[in-house]
C-alpha cells in the first residue's frame, strides 16, 4: 500500500536507498551517499510516498520543489530526487506505482514538469522512465559522487 511518508520514515528510507544501491551495484555506495540522500529530505517537498509490506518498508519516492536539483536543471520542474524499491520487491511494478504517485502529487499541486537524474548504466530505471513518457534532456554529465555518466530526464505534466 502506498501512503504519505513522514519524518519518522526518513531513516528507514535512507537505509533502503543504500540497500538498493548495493543490490544494483554489487558494492557499497560511494562515500558521501548517506549524507547526500539525507540532505534531499531537508528540501521543500512536493511528494513523499512510502510503500509497505506489512510493517516493512518496501519502497519510497521523494520529489522536491523546483530549483532543488542542480543549477543546470529546468528551473520550473519538480525534482524527482529519490525513488527506491527494496531488492525483495523489485520487478513487481512497485517502482512504477511510486513514480505514478509522485507524478500525480506534482500535477495536483499545479506543477507542469518533473525532472530526474539517472545513471546511464541503470537500464531498468531508464526503461521505467522512458516507458512512462520521460525524455532525455541535454548531454550526459558526471554523477557528483561516483563520476559515472548520468542523464537528466524530464516529463511534461
Amino acid at each position: 500500500m502506498i501512503a504519505a511518508g513522514f519524518a519518522d520514515d526518513r531513516e528507514a528510507c535512507i537505509r533502503l536507498w543504500l540497500d538498493a544501491l548495493h543490490a544494483r551495484d554489487g558494492h557499497a555506495a560511494p562515500d558521501g551517499t548517506t549524507e547526500r540522500c539525507a540532505a534531499k529530505f531537508a528540501k521543500d517537498t512536493v511528494s513523499f510516498r512510502v510503500a509497505r509490506d506489512g510493517d516493512a518498508l518496501a519502497g519510497f519516492v521523494l520529489a522536491t520543489a523546483p530549483g532543488t536539483g542542480t543549477p543546470a536543471d529546468p528551473p520550473d520542474a519538480v525534482y524527482l530526487a529519490l525513488l527506491a524499491v527494496a531488492p525483495a520487491h523489485q520487478g513487481a511494478g512497485l517502482g512504477a506505482q511510486l513514480l505514478g504517485a509522485a507524478t500525480r502529487d506534482a500535477r495536483d499541486a499545479g506543477h507542469t514538469a518533473l525532472l530526474l537524474h539517472v545513471l546511464a548504466s541503470n537500464a531498468a530505471a531508464v526503461r521505467l522512465y522512458t516507458s512512462r513518457g520521460w525524455v532525455a534532456c541535454g548531454a550526459a554529465h558526471a554523477h557528483p559522487l561516483s563520476g559515472e555518466a548520468s542523464q537528466t530526464y524530464t516529463l511534461a505534466l
